[in-house]
C-alpha cells in the first residue's frame, strides 16, 4: 500500500506474539528516562523517552546499521525489518526511539517532519494490556487543526504509520493506578 499525505494505516498483525512479548519486557526495563520534550523551547510539559538509534531531528543518515549493532534491542530491530519487508519498502530509518505518556503527561498536536515528500512515522504501541478508560490514542487532524481526521486507539501490538507531515498528538493516558483497601 502506498501511503500519502493525510493517510493513516493501522497494523494489528505486524509483529507475531512472540516478539510483541520481547519487545514488552524490553520497554519494561529501566531505560527510561523522564523530561524529555520534543521542541525545548515550545513544548510545556515533558514526558518518558529512550533513544535506540539514529541521529538529531534533521538527520538524514540511516540508523539501520546502528540499530542492528546493538543487541540489547534485537525486538526492535526486527519490528523495523517488518515494516521494511511491509509498507516502507524502500524506506531507510533515520531515528528509532520510544515516547511513553503516563497520567498527568502532555503532549502538542505537532508534525514528526514538516518536509511533504517521503518521510514516514511509524508508532508501535508495546503494551501488554491497555483498558480503553485509560484513554492515550493518538488523534491526527486536518492541517488547519479543526477537524480530527483519525483517532487510533493504543491497542497493544498496533502498529500506526502516517506521513510525518500530518498533524497530530498523543492524547493524555486518563489512568492513575491506584488501590482501595476496604473492609
Amino acid at each position: 500500500m502506498k501511503l500519502d499525505l493525510g493517510k493513516v494505516l493501522v497494523n494489528d498483525s505486524l509483529a507475531p506474539k512472540p516478539l510483541q512479548r520481547r519487545i514488552t519486557r524490553l520497554m519494561q526495563q529501566p531505560i527510561w528516562q523522564y523530561g524529555w520534550r520534543s521542541n525545548p523551547r515550545r513544548d510545556r510539559f515533558a514526558y518518558w523517552h529512550v533513544h535506540f538509534a539514529g541521529g538529531e531531528y534533521d538527520s538524514r543518515v540511516d540508523c539501520e546499521p546502528e540499530l542492528a549493532s546493538i543487541p540489547e534491542i534485537k525486538a526492535v530491530h526486527e519490528l523495523w525489518k517488518l515494516l521494511e519487508a511491509g509498507h516502507l519498502k524502500g524506506h531507510v530509518p533515520l531515528r528509532v526511539y520510544a515516547n511513553g505518556h503516563t497520567f498527568g503527561s502532555e503532549d502538542r498536536i505537532h508534525v514528526d517532519n514538516p518536509d511533504t515528500k517521503s518521510y514516514f512515522t511509524t508508532v508501535y504501541y508495546a503494551h501488554s494490556d491497555w483498558h480503553t478508560d485509560w484513554s492515550g490514542e493518538t488523534v491526527f487532524y486536518t492541517q488547519d487543526r479543526k477537524e480530527i481526521i483519525a483517532s487510533v486507539y493504543p491497542k497493544p501490538g498496533r502498529a500506526v504509520t502516517f506521513h510525518g507531515a500530518v498533524l497530530h498528538c498523543a492524547r493524555p493516558a486518563g489512568f492513575a493506578r491506584t488501590y482501595a483497601f476496604r473492609s
